[in-house]
């Protein structure tokens, strides 16, 4: 008898696992977006250098001086640049002090430096790192860098910088925390995103799986479910975004426009105070990614993950296995003791399957688990099918 009531719950919860795996793709459907900060940052300008194709390659650093003090005089905050800057300028190296002292104009601007592993080739330098309580298990290594040249780094913020393609080769998730030994760093996109909120890192930290960005008084500005990589969904199934976008060289000839009073190409107050992203759209540099909606940018899905930033992030963590799966075993030993009635059963399988989604609504909005459709469905199907399992066994069919 009771090995029949085990077998019967055990294939019952495993049929409703099954179930609520093939759900995974919509964990995050009917829940609510954890809270929007108080005060949203803008959406950054955007600065491309498509205009460069077909110059030699490491492009030359001129462009980007005469790009940085055209700028200079609307002081937008804070300034990116998503390049790679780890080799020297290909014509004149001397171009590089002539960069290093466009850049010191402002303040700390946030340059990329691509992660290794361990044993990675790169250079190990120290990155700023970000308070944090708990386990840092899961989180993507950065211990050696291809870093920016070292005489662009005094005037900048280095940070960390990896995306990974899924198995598919989509990019499906931008990191914000990199572990660098027993220490939690900020990425290059948390750099940008928390300066542009007002936050100060140094008073912000990760507790567990949630990023707390908090200004420099301490208050609260946000809070961020990482996953358990520390990185956050890419939202490529919302509208695209419309950033004010330029390019390089024409932003160098409104600046000179303005100079002469002639009408210029693109209105550079755009640029006031608003966060700028200096980065490539051309495969030598920012090779497009695949997405579910075809070719984009590596700028484009930054975009889009600081869209949905702002407009409060999604769920992203799922729930301990061990949660999940003592949640489909209670259900489905609840069904043993169930009323044999069809009309009963069902309506105690949805009121099951509602208890599960509710408390799960209520951890997405507080605590930003995903997860809770497909745990509901695992949850009301193991509820149907363990006391008729439980029968079948019973009456003599299996031996």
């Amino acid at each position: 008898m009771h090995g029949s009531r085990i077998t019967a719950v055990i294939v019952a919860a495993a049929l409703g696992l099954l179930l609520a795996t093939l759900f995974v793709p919509g964990s995050r459907l009917l829940l609510p977006s954890r809270p929007a900060p108080a005060l949203p940052p803008p959406l950054p300008v955007l600065v491309t250098i498509e205009d460069l194709a077909g110059e030699t390659w490491p492009w030359p650093r001129l462009d980007l001086t005469l790009l940085l003090r055209a700028v200079s005089p609307y002081r937008p905050s804070p300034v990116g640049l998503l390049l790679p800057l780890d080799a020297p300028d290909a014509l004149e190296p001397l171009q590089d002090d002539q960069l290093a002292r466009a850049l010191a104009a402002f303040d700390s601007p946030v340059l990329p430096a691509v992660t290794f592993r361990e044993e990675g080739p790169g250079e190990k330098m120290e990155l700023t790192p970000l308070p944090h309580h708990g386990s840092l298990r899961g989180i993507r290594p950065a211990e050696s860098f291809l870093a920016p040249e070292k005489g662009l780094r005094r005037p900048t913020r280095t940070s960390a910088w990896k995306v990974t393609p899924e198995a598919d080769r989509q990019v499906q998730r931008l990191p914000l925390v990199f572990r660098q030994g027993d220490r939690a760093v900020p990425s290059w996109l948390l750099e940008m995103y928390a300066r542009a909120l007002g936050a100060d890192l140094a008073q912000s930290e990760l507790s567990g799986r949630v990023l707390v960005l908090r200004s420099e008084s301490g208050r609260i500005l946000q809070q961020i479910p990482v996953d358990l990589r520390g990185s956050v969904p890419v939202d490529w199934d919302a509208p695209d975004p419309a950033p004010v976008k330029m390019e390089i060289r024409s932003v160098v000839l409104a600046s000179e426009q303005e100079r002469l009073g002639v009408t210029p190409v693109h209105k550079l107050t755009a640029l006031t105070k608003k966060p700028l992203i200096i980065a490539g759209a051309l495969p030598e540099v920012d090779p497009t990614i695949d997405s579910p909606w075809g070719q984009k940018t590596l700028a484009e899905a930054v975009l889009r993950t600081w869209t949905r930033l702002a407009a409060g992030p999604v769920p992203v963590l799922h729930p301990p296995r061990w949660f999940i799966l003592g949640c489909i075993l209670a259900a489905a030993t609840a069904g043993i003791f169930a009323p044999r009635k069809w009309i009963v059963r069902l309506g105690a399988a949805a009121g099951t399957a509602l208890l599960v989604f509710c408390f799960g609504w209520l951890a997405a909005r507080f605590g930003g688990y995903s997860g809770a459709l497909p745990l509901a469905l695992g949850a009301a199907t193991a509820f149907l099918l363990s006391s008729p399992l439980l029968r079948w066994l019973e009456t003599g069919h299996v031996r």
